[in-house]
């Protein structure tokens, strides 16, 4: 959870969380105890306290600077204090080791997902998870009690009260939340998201298992799911995912069970576009990072130093990137999903897609990480392997190179939302509009503007681009961008490719 960059609905989403798993810990004669501090500081002193001889955790595997040099110190700690220590990977359907192993190497990674299909398919049948503990598996009521008061080492009541447990002094970091945000967060609109295990485990059953879902698991195709749909179109399990209230492992065979299930008549998808290759794209995203890293150490993430990314000469234009985050572009298809990512944490994958190319070599000519950086803030599935990768994909710096495939901020969306409804749900100042300028409101005449209760330029902002005649320069830039790898690759891989591949 990297707390260095934290909007307050997302650092909600992590106190549910927490408060979800200590209910669920209490109902087996346990709780949840939350230390703060320096890992490598504070765990020793425990250890000692509470007479511990064993420790498990999660393992972090893609190489994150942090992660990687916080683990290395907690086993030193560890094993100058006695402690047998454990770490286990559950990030991913098979360990990153495992992959590693098969495929001969991190600079064997595979580069493209097909590479990747290839390398899951040597691995085996995808391990079944392990039944969650109950009350006989815990000890005695009491003991905790005697080892650590009732009113110690509490789960926090509220963002405000979370842990710092970074290297970076909280003083040092730019907030992007504070009381007033927390405050705000009651006054917004309603998430359609709640942390916890509880709620991962009841959104799985009504999208996955549930009886008459049989078929629409089976048929499942991302790109064809709904991103102007009011409530999500998709399973939306990717918030559970990334923070670990619901395992992979959990996903891959309830998606397996439901599958078998369809009726013989259903339509059936395959992966990468099917809930299957969903999965797999978040494990051939951990993959590339850790690869990545493995390189050149903390290159994911960045463009500098990082073996899957194009060097390309962003911009930088501050109040191009304010406006962009404030959804304050005057294109309200991108403006009403930037608001939605500020309010509910959560867009569809499509919306992104329209956001990040907008930011980067569609419009703005912004760098990806400035928009990685706010995606990573706001996002409640804000993953560090997966941000990393999506960034990189719709910059067209990595992975995807048909630079002009550009995703029109007015035309992408309007055949399939024609009424504007989800521009009207989070741009309410647009909302009287007519149809036909629900889109371009730069185009409704002054009298329409006026009856509409929105002039433009005064309640609603001027677009911040021509988009016509800046998504053609741009994507000279990209030519000559990618002119210059292939010069500097000694003739590798300048052109786009021709073929798309799905997502």
């Amino acid at each position: 959870f990297q707390q260095r960059r934290c909007s307050a609905r997302r650092a909600a989403f992590l106190v549910e969380s927490l408060q979800d798993l200590d209910r669920g810990l209490r109902a087996r004669g346990a709780r949840l105890h939350i230390a703060s501090g320096d890992p490598a500081e504070v765990l020793p002193t425990l250890w000692s306290r509470l007479g511990i001889q064993y420790l498990s955790f999660d393992a972090d595997e893609t190489g994150e600077p942090y992660a990687r040099r916080r683990d290395a110190r907690v086993l030193t700690a560890a094993r100058e204090a006695g402690v047998r220590a454990e770490p286990h990977a559950t990030e991913t359907l098979w360990s990153l080791e495992a992959y590693e192993a098969k495929c001969g190497g991190m600079g064997n990674a595979p580069g493209t997902m097909t590479a990747y299909q290839s390398l899951l398919g040597r691995m085996g049948k995808v391990l079944a998870p392990v039944d969650a503990p109950v009350a006989a598996d815990y000890p005695s009521p009491g003991v905790q009690g005697e080892l650590v008061g009732a009113a110690e080492m509490l789960v926090p009541s509220s963002p405000l009260a979370l842990p710092w447990p970074r290297e970076t002094a909280r003083a040092e970091v730019e907030s992007v939340w504070g009381p007033a945000e927390v405050a705000a967060l009651s006054s917004r609109v309603v998430p359609a998201l709640r942390g916890g295990e509880s709620a991962a485990l009841e959104r799985l059953e009504a999208k996955i298992q549930a009886p008459g879902r049989e078929a629409w698991v089976a048929a499942y195709d991302k790109p064809k799911t709904a991103p102007t749909a009011l409530t999500p179109s998709t399973t939306a399990l990717s918030p559970y995912l990334s923070l670990g209230c619901v395992s992979p492992r959990d996903m891959w065979h309830a998606v397996d069970a439901a599958a078998a299930a369809a009726p013989k008549s259903a339509a059936r998808s395959k992966p990468p576009v099917s809930l299957h290759g969903q999965l797999m794209w978040r494990d051939f995203n951990n993959l590339v990072a850790r690869a990545a890293n493995d390189s050149v150490p903390g290159s994911w993430g960045q463009m500098e130093g990082n073996r899957f990314c194009r060097q390309v000469a962003w911009g930088e234009d501050k109040a191009a990137l304010a406006a962009w985050a404030e959804g304050r572009t005057g294109y309200p298809w991108i403006d009403a999903c930037m608001t939605q990512l500020r309010a509910e944490g959560w867009i569809h994958h499509l919306g992104r897609h329209a956001v990040a190319c907008f930011l980067t070599r569609g419009d703005l000519w912004q760098h990806w990480e400035a928009g990685a950086a706010h995606f990573e803030a706001q996002l409640l599935d804000a993953d560090y392997a997966l941000n990393g990768f999506n960034w990189l994909w719709l910059s067209c710096s990595g992975f995807f190179y048909q630079y002009f495939r550009c995703y029109s901020p007015v035309a992408f969306q309007k055949k399939k939302d024609p009424s504007g409804a989800y521009i009207r749900k989070y741009l309410p100042q647009l909302a009287r509009l007519p149809d036909k300028y629900i889109y371009e409101p730069w185009k409704a005449p002054p009298a329409v503007q006026k009856a509409a209760g929105v002039i433009i330029g005064q309640d609603y902002p001027e677009p911040i681009v021509d988009h016509a005649v800046v998504s053609k320069a741009n994507m000279s830039k990209m030519a000559d961008a990618y002119a210059k790898h292939k010069a500097l690759n000694g003739g590798g891989s300048g052109a786009p490719a021709k073929k798309k591949q799905k997502r």
